[in-house]
């Protein structure tokens, strides 16, 4: 321990007050990961670096939770990432995952115990090898994807953010309706909000401006100053992932069932359907020139 007797709270000689600042410039002693982690639990966004946890509040408020952010997109993986727990996730441990893969096809090199060569022959990866306690399907190993991000005021700090199962498809729209106009993700500052109309967090994104050309050399510059920060991010990189902010819900144990001779057919996800005109609708605010 360390042996603070002589160095009180609030009892700064008078030749110093004034030349100090509160910020543990040690803090990457006890670091968790090794980049800043955007937390989506229970519908509210926290960003976690390291071990310090900070609640993203509202514009002018100090303690009220923000219904959205806006962030520039800096880069993603392509590919689904997965992520196993053996014994379920417990909401609030800070557990690395027994097995993960940043590429969906194979575990990550050091995933702690590897529960199959290939992600699409391993038993947590099938439909139905998850029985939540309402009685519904899912998979034991979570699908997620992640996205590099950086908050449009500061567009030098790039963040991880986890996008869960139930908002793939959401934000497979949001990316559809931006290539359309032959936009880039990392050219519009995007706002990522909550969907209150299902009970787990999922995610929604509206395009809301373009950047601007002073933004846009600040991200070209991030690029070329962080890109391995942001590879390993993304996890494109076999860097090891140190983070282990879950995805999207606390992922239950799992509800033990008898064999059945007959192969179930796989259920349909619980997914909110998102139309295509309500993307259509929010880039088409932005006035891009079709």
């Amino acid at each position: 321990m360390s042996d603070m007797v002589q160095i009180k709270a609030g009892g700064l000689p008078a030749h110093l007050k004034g030349k100090t600042k509160t910020t543990n410039l040690f803090a990457a002693a006890v670091a968790v990961g090794g980049f800043p982690v955007i937390s989506i639990k229970g519908k509210v966004f926290h960003i976690q670096r390291g071990d310090e946890r900070q609640l993203v509040t509202k514009v002018g408020t100090d303690d009220e939770p923000a219904a959205s952010l806006e962030v520039v997109i800096l880069s993603v993986n392509p590919n689904k990432s997965k992520v196993y727990y053996d014994s379920g996730f417990v909401e609030g441990s800070v557990a690395k995952p027994t097995c993960y893969s940043n590429n969906g096809t194979a575990p990550a090199t050091d995933a702690e115990e590897p529960q199959s060569k290939k992600c699409n022959v391993c038993p947590h990866n099938q439909w139905g090898s998850r029985i939540t306690d309402s009685g519904a399907k899912g998979k034991l190993c979570g699908d997620s994807m992640r996205l590099c991000v950086s908050a449009a005021g500061m567009l030098n700090d790039p963040m991880l953010l986890r996008v869960p199962a139930a908002t793939l498809k959401t934000l497979g729209l949001y990316g559809s309706q931006l290539s359309k106009r032959g936009v880039e993700p990392q050219y519009v500052v995007t706002k990522v909000g909550f969907d209150y109309n299902v009970a787990h967090p999922a995610l929604t994104f509206k395009a809301v401006r373009f950047v601007e050309e002073e933004e846009l050399a600040l991200i070209e510059e991030t690029h070329v100053e962080e890109g391995d920060l942001i590879d390993q991010i993304t996890g494109v990189t076999e860097k090891p992932s140190l983070s282990v902010e879950p995805v999207g819900e606390a992922t239950p144990k799992p509800t033990p069932t008898k064999a059945k001779a007959k192969k179930p057919k796989p259920a349909k996800k619980e997914v909110k359907e998102v139309k295509d005109d309500e993307v259509d609708e929010a880039l088409d605010n932005l006035d891009f020139d079709d």
